[in-house]
């Protein structure tokens, strides 16, 4: 029986990988990691888990910058529609939990504080994969972030839409 790309066993459902976003401008960085480990349920439908990470580093001054982490939790699910006649093509949803640090700076003590909380976000949108080799992909989405406050997906370029780029491979 020849395998597909989908497996015939569970433990060939499986897939690996993540994604990964670095952005730079002159007001400052982000660098955005997202490993996932997933499950192939059909030819149409994946859905995976991991853990996020961001860093956020921002010139406000002349000589003075901050930094910031961000971490947490992700699941995703990814939809192929059309996987005969458009095979790269998916749509994906995905759900996150992030400890997300908010900068203060308290003018009558001329001290920073850097605020904790954790916080949800729905993010949803387009990809493209492309083949790199067997059971492996290289990939590309344009996700937007349904959370109306400012968010660290839109620090530095002030719009709800982001990108990632991922490579995802299957083991077995």
């Amino acid at each position: 029986m020849a395998q597909t790309e989908y497996g015939e066993t569970t433990k060939s459902r499986l897939f690996f990988g993540g994604d990964f976003r670095v952005t730079a401008s002159t007001m400052g960085s982000l660098i955005d990691l997202g490993p996932i480990a997933g499950y192939n349920i059909n030819p149409y439908l994946s859905v995976a888990a991991g853990p996020s990470y961001l860093f956020y580093s921002e010139r406000i001054a002349p000589g003075k910058s901050f930094r910031l982490n961000f971490y947490g939790g992700r699941m995703l699910l990814r939809l192929r529609p059309l996987p005969e006649r458009l095979p790269g093509l998916f749509l994906q949803a995905e759900g996150q939990m992030i400890n997300s640090a908010t900068y203060l700076y308290d003018p009558n003590t001329m001290t920073d504080i850097v605020k904790r909380s954790w916080a949800p976000y729905a993010l949803a949108g387009i990809g493209f994969r492309q083949p790199a080799g067997e059971n492996a992909f290289f990939t590309i989405a344009l996700l937007f972030n349904f959370r109306e406050d400012a968010s660290v997906y839109s620090l530095l370029n002030g719009s709800p839409l982001t990108y990632k780029v991922g490579y995802i491979f299957g083991l077995f």
